[in-house]
């Protein structure tokens, strides 16, 4: 819930915890106090970021809590001619990475492109809503079943994993006035928009869709606006939707400088000699691939600095 900083040098000396029954309806719980030689946030982009903040740690950059970024998830579906075989097998089966780098990337944002497997599950909630449209148009029986069969195995979905650039208006920071939660932590505030360049992306992704379902003869049921789940922006006339992936990096970079950055490249924070800060929010950009295996990395190339610091 807190981190303790000693005063006289900056070093962390104490972090204070909350132990709590989850069986207990009243929620009380016990302070607690860690203590160690070398302490290490492992939260995660936004708890880490809540955390610092809450406790007024490593200020010197202003960047804690900045530079949010995630891989906004771009949709598009429709059907095919014939069945594909829709919701058998794994969730993704191939994908097309062609356009995840390249001269373009001064303009405009790279993706990477999933190739669903899973029909329009996550783009509109199929099957479940397919079978509510046949059942609410008066479908039952045999009928329902044999028009399932019929359409719902056709069913194609693209995914487009956008680059996003970092961006200091974008980003985590506290309210504890106004938002706090049932242990009276103060909660997270999250900020969060898409700028031009992932924009520009979008639009090339969708243009770039529409030219695979022409060669494949895809009847078109891509739908947007602002009443359809995520987050929905208008670009150049044309509204669209995106949801998040979850992979949320930036919120305490990595850099050379305590000007500009939050921990150095063995992600020890500039201000607290003996606080580390692993997880993807060390990360200063994310460009189109998940970030987990450059999160171990990171993770790695931080405990051979804790273990130096140790005597290890």
């Amino acid at each position: 819930s807190r981190i303790l900083i000693d005063p006289d040098n900056g070093n962390i000396k104490g972090i204070e915890f909350k132990r709590y029954p989850t069986t207990n309806p009243d929620k009380s719980y016990k302070q607690c106090l860690a203590i160690g030689d070398v302490y290490v946030l492992a939260a995660h982009a936004v708890e880490n970021a809540k955390l610092l903040l809450a406790s007024g740690a490593a200020r010197t950059s202003d960047q804690v809590g900045r530079n949010l970024m995630d891989h906004p998830y771009f949709l598009t579906w429709g059907l095919m001619p014939e069945s594909v075989g829709a919701f058998r097998g794994p969730g993704t089966t191939s994908s097309i990475p062609s356009f995840r780098d390249g001269p373009f990337r001064q303009e405009r944002a790279a993706f990477r492109t999933d190739i669903a497997n899973w029909g329009w599950n996550v783009a509109a909630e199929a099957p479940n809503s397919t079978v509510a449209e046949f059942v609410n148009s008066g479908l039952f029986g045999s009928r329902l079943r044999e028009e399932i069969g019929r359409t719902i195995p056709r069913q194609v979905r693209l995914g487009f994993l956008m680059e996003q650039l970092p961006n200091s208006k974008n980003r985590v920071r506290i309210d504890p006035r106004r938002y706090r939660d049932a242990l009276d932590e103060p909660r997270p505030v999250i900020e969060y928009h898409l700028d031009e360049y992932t924009m520009a992306g979008i639009v090339e992704a969708k243009r770039i869709s529409d030219a695979i379902y022409h060669k494949l003869g895809v009847v078109q049921a891509t739908e947007y606006g602002p009443d359809k789940s995520g987050g929905y922006v208008k670009y150049g006339g044309t509204g669209y939707n995106y949801i998040g992936s979850g992979h949320l990096v930036g919120t305490h970079r990595m850099g050379w400088s305590a000007d500009d950055s939050v921990v150095n490249t063995d992600m020890r924070t500039w201000d607290h000699r003996n606080l580390y800060l692993v997880g993807c929010g060390s990360m200063p950009t994310i460009g189109t691939s998940n970030p987990t295996l450059t999160m171990t990395a990171l993770a790695y190339r931080a405990t051979r600095s804790i273990l130096k610091d140790l005597g290890g």
